[in-house]
């Protein structure tokens, strides 16, 4: 399967999320593949997708997504390429009890690229005790939120932000089924 090249994952801001720059599955697939990519499989419609491509420069993959996208359908969209080792060893580099406590809400801000997770970390402020814990990776922000207190958490202001526009967030569910999907392409 090398002739295939590498398998990557880009995760895109902002599609389909709230009803807003809906883009089917099909004319996203299509997009890929238009690309070169090969493949290509898509997982819930909030701008999962993986593919594989020989082409090894990520922000190469990431400018060409947004800027296919954003020419074809007119929708101004930010996308983040990790290869199946990144993105694996951001997930295996969590904090130990991340995503395994069903009493907190697990998310990684996936960033987008222009912003340290430090800078990031600006926007945030924080983390209020005993109601969350925020972890910065290399290239990543852990968050942990627990159910109970999600009105306090300093995440909730975070949307009003110049540094929401930076990141890309997933929950821990669509982590991990990421990794599973990796699988079969």
């Amino acid at each position: 399967m090398e002739e295939l090249g590498l398998k990557y994952l880009a995760l895109l801001r902002g599609i389909n999320v709230g009803g807003k720059n809906i883009l089917p599955k099909k004319m996203l697939i299509q997009a890929f593949l238009d690309l070169g990519y090969s493949n290509i499989l898509t997982y819930i419609q909030s701008g999962n997708i993986l593919f594989r491509s020989k082409e090894t420069d990520l922000i190469r993959h990431a400018k060409n997504i947004e800027s296919i996208l954003s020419n074809r359908f007119s929708i101004q969209t930010r996308a983040v390429v990790y290869t199946e080792t990144q993105y694996k060893s951001i997930v295996n580099k969590a904090p130990d009890n991340w995503g395994k406590d069903d009493n907190y809400r697990h998310r990684i801000l996936f960033l987008l690229g222009g912003f340290s997770p430090l800078e990031i970390m600006e926007y945030l402020g924080n983390p209020t005790e005993e109601v969350e814990t925020i972890t910065l990776g290399s290239v990543v922000i852990y968050s942990s939120v627990s159910k109970k207190h999600v009105s306090k958490s300093v995440l909730r202001k975070f949307p009003l932000t110049p540094g929401y526009q930076q990141v890309t967030v997933r929950n821990h569910n669509t982590v991990y089924k990421i990794i599973k999907l990796f699988e079969n392409i």
